[in-house]
């Protein structure tokens, strides 16, 4: 069985008390079956407090308090859960955020999400095209038809996006072909104005989307949209989705996906926000909800 990660996820590290973001703050929690048997049984004043705080309404989760904030976390934003019982008395949730794995025939893909300012430092920092390492473990079966076909004309993605001899935004015509698409309609205004309509829930997002709705079009997207993190940026997008898709056509469109979303972030940057924060508002508002993403797959394909 094949375990598959980008370049730099073991790399990566929880910046607890030092992240701006904490995934802590504003995400409900939910707690898996083990970790809740676990906080059952734990004694005195912590385990008092678990049971106080924690709902089993419709499914066991954390009770946020006023401010969105997980009741264990402190004023220094650190797990009081960790500092009393350590590391092993996390939930699931909590010990693998911002960690997604895709499940295959002959393997698993892991990577981090970009929801996650540390991970979105880390993709577009790095100093050269994306890479994947692979580890066998051994066993596993051979890849289905359908997949092996979607790795293979993934690879050849991939060789595109990052071909240095050419422009990035000809790289991402040329892998639109490949699918059998045409490079997708990029009126940054019109989509952001779309954006607006799907669900929000960050402020600051409602303000990026009005500041590309009103100048999106300033920007020379074909001409900015270039360089080595949009290329990596661009990669991942389709390392992510395209192969997960499933089947030939919402791969396709997955890849449209990943271009769209490149460029917008990069049009955001053009306009002065910070790239990195740019993409992670990016994620954590359309990465993380199915019906987004859906909702733009059918806007897509108009």
């Amino acid at each position: 069985m094949l375990f598959v990660v980008p370049d730099f996820y073991e790399d990566f590290h929880c910046l607890a008390g030092k992240c701006a973001h904490s995934c802590c703050v504003g995400w409900e929690i939910d707690i898996d079956e083990d970790s809740f048997a676990y906080y059952s049984g734990i004694e005195g004043e912590l385990g008092r407090e678990l049971r106080e705080k924690i709902s089993t309404k419709p499914t066991p989760h954390f009770i946020l308090d006023e401010n969105e904030r997980c009741p264990f976390l402190n004023e220094r934003g650190l797990c009081r859960l960790i500092l009393g019982l350590g590391e092993i008395s996390l939930c699931d949730i909590c010990r693998e955020h911002p960690r997604f794995y895709n499940e295959f025939s002959d393997r698993t893909e892991a990577g981090l999400g970009l929801c996650c300012e540390e991970a979105a430092r880390l993709l577009l920092e790095g100093d050269g095209p994306l890479r994947l390492l692979c580890c066998d473990n051994g066993g596993g079966e051979k890849p289905e038809a359908g997949e092996q076909a979607l790795f293979s004309l993934r690879e050849r993605i991939f060789s595109l996006l990052h071909d240095g001899s050419r422009p990035l935004f000809s790289c991402m015509a040329s892998c639109a072909a490949l699918c059998g698409r045409t490079m997708p309609e990029l009126n940054l205004p019109d989509w952001a104005g779309f954006y607006l309509g799907l669900e929000r829930l960050d402020p600051a997002w409602t303000d990026a989307l009005r500041l590309l709705e009103d100048r999106g079009g300033e920007v020379p997207l074909p001409e900015r949209l270039d360089g080595i993190k949009f290329r990596r940026m661009a990669a991942y997008l389709v390392y992510r989705h395209f192969a997960s898709a499933g089947d030939p056509g919402r791969a396709a469109d997955m890849l449209s996906f990943a271009i769209l979303s490149t460029a917008m972030v990069c049009a955001l940057e053009a306009l002065g926000m910070d790239c990195g924060e740019a993409l992670r508002l990016y994620s954590a508002e359309i990465e993380y909800s199915d019906e987004n993403i859906d909702l733009i797959l059918n806007k897509i394909r108009e």
